[in-house]
């Protein structure tokens, strides 16, 4: 079983360590209130965990052995990472910035 899952999914460890951070990241988030903001916290702690795992040990040099505890690392940060840029850019006035800089503002 071990032997299909890295064949067709190799980083299964990373992945497997992001989920379990992702989910000891949520209980100190209070603005998860939804299953779909539970959902998609967990979904980006994942994917950062898979994806920058790997990016991270070499950027820190941190010893392949430790990948484990890196992917729990990233999973728990890169939901709150992503959580946090959406927030900013909802939060922003894109639109007044467009009309700001490209003139169109009446002011």
């Amino acid at each position: 079983m071990l032997e299909f899952i890295h064949k067709y999914f190799p980083g299964a460890e990373w992945a497997i360590a992001a989920l379990f951070g992702a989910v000891v990241a949520v209980p100190f988030h209070d603005d998860l209130k939804t299953k779909r903001g539970f959902a998609m916290f967990v979904f980006t702690g994942v994917t950062c965990g898979y994806f920058l795992t790997v990016p991270v040990m070499r950027y820190f040099h941190i010893n392949p052995e430790s990948a484990g505890g890196v992917g729990f690392l990233v999973g728990a940060f890169g939901g709150s990472m992503l959580s946090a840029v959406i927030r900013a850019i909802k939060e922003a006035d894109l639109w007044q910035l467009v009309r700001s800089r490209f003139g169109g503002g009446g002011q």
